[in-house]
């Protein structure tokens, strides 16, 4: 590996050489896996050059990479790979008037929508990957996506590519009249050799590719040489898009921007029989729909227990349907676009399987169909198990007359091989994402992928289909090229990579060449987890190796723009730090893997170092990866088998520490606490970054001040629980909602039975948690069995009552009945005042608000209540997108993470904050005020408690 870069000298990006790193580059979302021997992170294009220099040298194999979402193994390589998407990610410029764009490789299809949406333009082709999908791979794989009926691919929108070819020249492809092909011809140069040559293969097969290259719209198999055979206008980039990384490097493109549309429409077509519902769609394409999507009865159950898509399922699905399409129209008027969709509801009453068709103009409705169609992937790679529908066959484009007979003769004989199959995707061009059910962990099912394959094969050539619609060539379907094209053809694609790659070092055997698509699979025969003395219960979406093989490596945690997953990731920008990357490793660790012993491994400890535990992967990941438990039981058996450290353990007496220093105790420490002296033997003893003040003790508690306090008596009771932070540290928080619910009418118990044990399950002592949980649970019953609701203000102590205590603990009935009757104390309050169940009239004392939910918030019963009732008390603001706020517990006290912590702060939360000095900041979250209070401007943050009145 040292030898490698060595050969390839200094550069100002980054070189990989660790055993961890070419593990995390070993996998992308395919079925694959092969290690790479060295990772080039590169900032300028002499990085670039230096680096293929010592390629084509030394022969040395390239795979150049971006979110590395492709599904075919198109991104997985022996050899260096060029990860362009951490700083070859700049929109260089934006021309409004001419709409276009010139981007970097690495830039993200919905981080350039969103600049150019102001203009009123956008990129046309969507894929389902398109809040990670960079350029790079889009136009490497001509990506298309929904509206392809429409927008057509990815290379109907480029101008112009800037290329690096393996020698290391540099030039520009774009669109060429015949004088000016000639004259390039010409030179004596690169350029001009490359030029001529691919002339001569044009017009030496010209009739060839006519007859031989499919007539569908939808077709990216092999080099599209098709693209020159009917026209004299060429533009070289077209034999770039769709080249998988294997004849040159893209280092700028020139795209072309569309108008956004004035108007659309949904109509959500329901069907009791899914073949029937595919038979018609040939008829629906006449009413000049934008798209026509498809998700059968596997996506949808899917959808119904997935926290993240059942607000979309029970938005848009009337009934049990066995499938949906969902039916956009585009246009320039609401009439237009109302009397396509009324010719289609009319055309449908005549088909009998169709029972439900309604029209929505609601663009939340229109969202969330569209966000539970892009979640499709995640869902049905998130059933438990090791056998799953997988993508093999899942690109095939076939006639729209001759749709549904290819589906039912693929599902006919899957049936017969004992494989069910999944359906999605768009219906409209004849790209049915098909996945069979698979075992890759038997050699028979291994065989049997193959078989199926071969099968779906013959069947796209006998319907004059193309092999390959949308996901590309890869390590799937790259074998069947000569069969598909014929000899000649296949020569001739041969020649184009000979051309353009003479070392044949950029992604080898993809498209030309190509292995046993059997080869290199990440699962093989007789694959076995190692098994572990797990903690939690699991009584919920599979076990510990279930969850982690969940992970479908979509990358849905590379995501930069909305929601919180994953805050690591979108500080460092590194795939260690995704949630993809962690499973990955975990999986590797797990089995065996490469340099892995078990889960104890140092690089296991290592990837998890960096993860907040925000939970947000638990419902943002649409595979429901749950990573902050799974980091849970990894600290756990590290500990069990290497020990503690002391800064490790202090979460174990953080709580009780609070507890003995609260009251008479806070008045000697809280001067003390964050004096010079006491901030050096933090820092030196626990670990505690020295930039940090630490939270100061109360010097009343909660439970002290009640039991003066306290005096209201009302026949509605309801149970506050006195965590660690309302008791012992921010006891005004707990007075507060005190007050608050004893003017709503309500008597209030406070339950001082101690820690939700919070700080102990973040950090992996599951085993001490569980055991102060078993007796804290029948605390907790004793309250319940009385009819009392229990009440909580600090979310990451309701996630560990309503979400880690129930698996946690070995009665499940007691912790299902604990999870019923616990809930945040603006869920309870909401619920009153929707019941008209308080005295007076819910107030806001502070008007102008903005509101920062905590990440546990979020991810596992969210902020909509206290959306809700900020509005009811009269208030006037909105939740701001902020992210997770980077303090996460202990996580940005500790002076290894001080600076990323307060990195991801300052990506979203602080700048917002800073933005609305004059409104009151709402946040639940006491790790997120004491953030606010340490970067923000002055600002104080204040839980909803503290903000709402009743009169």
């Amino acid at each position: 590996m040292q030898n490698i870069s060595s050969l390839i000298g200094p550069i100002d990006g980054e070189i990989h050489t660790d055993d961890l790193s070419l593990s995390l580059y070993s996998t992308d979302a395919s079925l694959y896996q092969k290690k790479p021997l060295i990772v080039v992170v590169p900032k300028t294009e002499s990085d670039v050059r230096k680096t293929l220099k010592a390629a084509y040298d030394h022969k040395i194999p390239v795979l150049p990479r971006g979110s590395a979402t492709s599904l075919a193994g198109q991104t997985v390589n022996t050899g260096i790979v060029i990860d362009y998407s951490k700083y070859f990610n700049k929109i260089i410029s934006i021309d409004e008037k001419e709409q276009y764009a010139l981007v970097q490789p690495g830039v993200i299809r919905d981080q350039l929508n969103k600049a150019v949406a102001k203009f009123g333009l956008h990129f046309g082709p969507d894929p389902a990957t398109s809040s990670r999908a960079s350029f790079g791979g889009m136009i490497a794989n001509n990506s298309s996506g929904t509206k392809s009926i429409l927008y057509g691919k990815t290379s109907d929108h480029v101008i112009a590519l800037k290329i690096m070819t393996t020698t290391g020249a540099i030039f520009t492809l774009n669109t060429k009249s015949e004088s000016e092909y000639d004259k390039i011809c010409q030179q004596e140069d690169e350029e001009g050799r490359i030029y001529k040559a691919m002339r001569h293969i044009i017009f030496d097969n010209v009739e060839e590719i006519k007859v031989k290259y499919p007539k569908v719209m939808r077709r990216v198999g092999g080099y599209a040489l098709d693209a020159f055979a009917y026209s004299d206008q060429w533009n070289l980039a077209n034999v770039i898009i769709g080249s998988e990384g294997t004849l040159a490097q893209i280092l700028e493109a020139k795209i072309k921007l569309t108008p956004l549309p004035k108007f659309n429409n949904m109509v959500i077509v329901h069907y009791n029989d899914r073949l029937q519902g595919i038979a018609s769609v040939k008829d629906m394409i006449k009413f000049g729909p934008a798209a026509i999507e498809m998700l059968d009865f596997n996506v949808l159950a899917g959808s119904k227990t997935n926290t993240l898509t059942k607000k979309y399922y029970d938005s848009i699905i009337e009934g049990d349907p066995q499938a949906v399409m969902t039916v956009e129209f585009y246009g320039d008027t609401q009439e237009e676009i109302d009397l396509k969709a009324n010719a289609l509801v009319l055309q449908l009453q005549s088909v009998t399987s169709a029972y439900a068709y309604p029209i929505t103009n609601d663009k939340s409705k229109i969202k969330d169909a569209l966000d539970l169609r892009k979640d499709g992937l995640g869902l049905i790679m998130g059933k438990p198990g090791i056998r799953k529908p997988l993508p093999f066959v899942e690109d095939a484009a076939i006639p729209l007359e001759h749709l549904a007979d290819y589906i039912g003769e693929v599902e006919d004989f899957c049936k017969k091989h004992d494989s069910d199959i999944v359906l999605y995707a768009h219906a409209s061009v004849g790209v049915l994402h098909l996945r069979p059910t698979i075992d890759l962990t038997h050699q028979e099912d291994i065989d049997k992928m193959k078989l199926i394959s071969d099968y779906c094969f013959d069947l796209v050539l006998k319907y004059k289909g193309s092999w390959s619609g949308e996901h590309g060539d890869g390590r799937n379907r790259s074998p069947k090229m000569k069969e598909f094209y014929g000899e000649k053809i296949y020569n001739a694609l041969k020649d184009v990579k000979n051309i353009w790659d003479p070392n044949n070092i950029l992604n080898p055997n993809i498209i030309v060449d190509a292995e046993d698509m059997r080869a290199h699979l990440r699962y093989f025969d007789n694959y076995k987890d190692q098994d572990y003395d797990f903690v939690y219960k699991y009584r919920n979406g599979g076990n510990f190796q279930e969850i982690v093989h969940n992970c479908s490596g979509v990358g849905a945690c590379r995501n930069t723009e909305g929601g919180t997953m994953c805050p690591s990731f979108r500080a460092t920008g590194n795939e260690v730090d995704s949630t993809r990357g962690r499973a990955n490793i975990l999986r590797l660790a797990m089995s065996g893997q490469m340099h892995f012993d078990d889960l104890t491994h140092p690089d296991v400890k290592e990837v998890l170092d960096l993860c907040l535990s925000c939970k947000a992967c638990k419902t943002e990941c649409p595979s429901n990866v749950d990573m902050a438990k799974l980091k849970s039981e990894v600290l756990q058996i590290r500990y069990d088998k290497k020990g503690t450290t002391m800064a490790e353990k202090v979460p174990l007496f953080a709580s009780k520490l609070s507890q003995k220093i609260a009251g008479n105790g806070a008045r000697f420490i809280n001067p003390l606490l964050n004096t010079k002296l006491a901030k050096i033997a933090n820092e030196k003893i626990f670990g505690v970054a020295p930039q940090r003040n630490l939270p100061k003790y109360a010097t009343q508690t909660l439970v002290t001040w009640a039991s003066k306090h306290n005096t209201y008596k009302a026949e509605k009771k309801v149970v506050l629980f006195a965590d660690t932070y309302i008791n012992y540290h921010e006891v005004e928080i707990g007075i507060d909602t005190i007050r608050l619910m004893n003017k709503c009418g309500f008597e209030v118990i406070v339950a001082d039975i101690g820690c939700c044990q919070r700080p102990k399950i973040s950090n992996g002592f599951l085993k001490e948690a569980k055991k102060h949980l078993e007796p804290l649970s029948l605390k907790l019953m004793d309250y319940i069995n009385q009819g009392l609701k229990i009440i909580t203000v600090e979310p990451s102590c309701t996630t560990a009552l309503i979400d880690d205590l129930p698996d946690l603990i070995d009665n499940a009935v007691i912790g299902q009945k604990i999870k019923d009757n616990v809930m945040a104390s603006e869920i309870f309050m909401l619920d009153m005042v929707k019941t008209n169940q308080i005295k007076g009239k819910l107030t806001i004392k502070e008007k102008e608000y903005i509101h920062h939910g905590h990440c546990h918030q979020k991810a596992v019963y969210g902020t909509q209540a206290a959306n809700q009732l900020l509005v009811l008390a009269g208030g006037q603001g909105k939740e701001l997108d902020t992210g997770c706020c980077g303090m996460a517990g202990a996580f940005g006290y500790e002076k290894e993470h001080f600076d990323l912590s307060v990195k991801i702060a300052n990506q979203k939360l602080i700048p917002q904050v800073n933005a609305n000095k004059d409104k009151c900041v709402v946040a639940n979250g006491y790790s997120c005020r004491h953030q606010i209070s340490d970067l923000a401007d002055g600002k104080k943050a204040k839980h909803i408690m503290s903000v709402l009145d009743v009169v």
